[in-house]
């Protein structure tokens, strides 16, 4: 018997369902909008369906309008019925669409179950962070939300994604290899990056930094998994053991009061400089001299390739997963065990190694942005599917 060739495209731009959550300023909704950005309008329409316990409009949503994509809110996900139904007439009543793509970790498997009994012939789920430990420690209500998940994508996922080993295996289990998840690459804005080059001294004025002090820096939304409340005590240590610096906090978030609240009780409101969610990074991450990045759990940090394209020297957690095409002779592995004093200690000896001119890293959005739009146009062809 010959062979059935594969269904050919359909005559127009394939549709594309992103579901994400909301689209505040981070690494994979900044990806997101860097991905439309780089997406030519007769290849592929995105549209983002936003997935969130309490939603509200992001910062981003405008520049996806910008960008020819939609967005659209669903009720909160907690509210399950009302979730699912509102997915549901979105997709009859928004598609067809050729592709349904998760970036929401667990919950993201009953999403995909949706999409498959709509009619989504392409269903995949990229995951984007190791919380291995996180669920390993969970209690009895949660195990059970884990296992109902699992059996959710198990039957609506059709490609396995994930941006590095242990986030495949958050999401994927073990045998994640066996079943086929392609590991991808995001990638960042290099050329942003690039040409900011020259912005240390105006940004350094502008934040009112001393051109003569060094800057530790941070990017990440204020939540606990970056930790920030472990950064102040060792920015604490830091200024204790090696004298005066600046600590550069860019971000925002619902942690922000604790943030605050710890800043004042470590007398450090002069030296703290919490600047908010921007969308300026690459200027920032040249006035900073050195970057920290204490997460307690991550996929593939995109700010912290944002920051080695920029030439810093890091100091991140045993709990970031690196890659081998970083420059991984300019990161400083520390558990988080280890200590205020060590970290500080740690960040005092990457400031004493200075600072790189622009990274040539194999991170670049433009490219991986073509590879994934090839993915997908493959993808809707039938290839590359996961096992069961």
């Amino acid at each position: 018997m010959k062979s059935q060739s594969p269904p050919p495209l359909p005559q127009r731009p394939l549709r594309v369902l992103h579901l994400t959550g909301t689209l505040d300023r981070g690494g994979i909704e900044s990806w997101l909008v860097n991905l439309l950005a780089h997406t030519p309008p007769a290849e592929a329409r995105m549209d983002v369906f936003v997935v969130s316990p309490d939603p509200r409009p992001g910062e981003l949503d405008p520049l996806v309008w910008g960008l020819g994509g939609r967005v659209f809110h669903a009720p909160p996900s907690g509210r399950l019925p009302a979730f699912l139904l509102a997915l549901w007439r979105h997709l009859h009543e928004h598609g067809p669409y050729d592709v349904a793509h998760s970036h929401i970790h667990h919950f993201g498997g009953l999403a995909l179950l949706v999409a498959r009994l709509a009619g989504v012939r392409v269903r995949a789920a990229t995951s984007h962070l190791d919380t291995r430990r996180e669920d390993a420690a969970a209690g009895r209500g949660r195990r059970l939300y884990l296992r109902a998940m699992q059996g959710a994508l198990a039957a609506g996922v059709t490609h396995r994604l994930a941006v590095s080993a242990e986030a495949a295996a958050a999401l994927f289990g073990p045998r994640w290899r066996e079943r086929g998840t392609r590991l991808v690459t995001l990638g960042v804005n290099l050329d942003a990056v690039r040409a900011a080059r020259g912005e240390r001294g105006a940004v350094r004025r502008e934040l009112g930094l001393p051109p003569d002090e060094p800057v530790i820096g941070h990017v990440g939304q204020f939540r606990p998994q970056k930790n920030h409340l472990f950064l102040l005590d060792v920015f604490a240590a830091f200024l204790e053991r090696h004298g005066p610096a600046h600590l550069l906090l860019v971000g925002d978030g619902g942690e922000r009061p604790r943030i605050e609240d710890r800043v004042r009780a470590l007398g450090l409101s002069g030296r703290v400089h919490l600047v908010g969610s921007r969308p300026d990074v690459p200027r920032l991450l040249h006035a900073m001299d050195v970057f920290a990045f204490p997460s307690t759990h991550e996929g593939l940090s995109l700010a912290l390739l944002e920051a080695q394209a920029a030439g810093l020297a890091a100091v991140v957690s045993n709990r970031v997963p690196l890659d081998p095409r970083m420059r991984l002779e300019r990161v400083t592995v520390l558990d988080l065990g280890a200590g205020e004093e060590a970290w500080a200690d740690a960040l005092a000896r990457a400031l004493g190694g200075g600072r790189t001119g622009p990274e040539a890293v194999d991170f670049d959005v433009a490219r991986t942005s073509r590879e994934l739009l090839a993915f997908y146009a493959d993808a809707a062809r039938g290839g590359g599917r996961s096992q069961r």
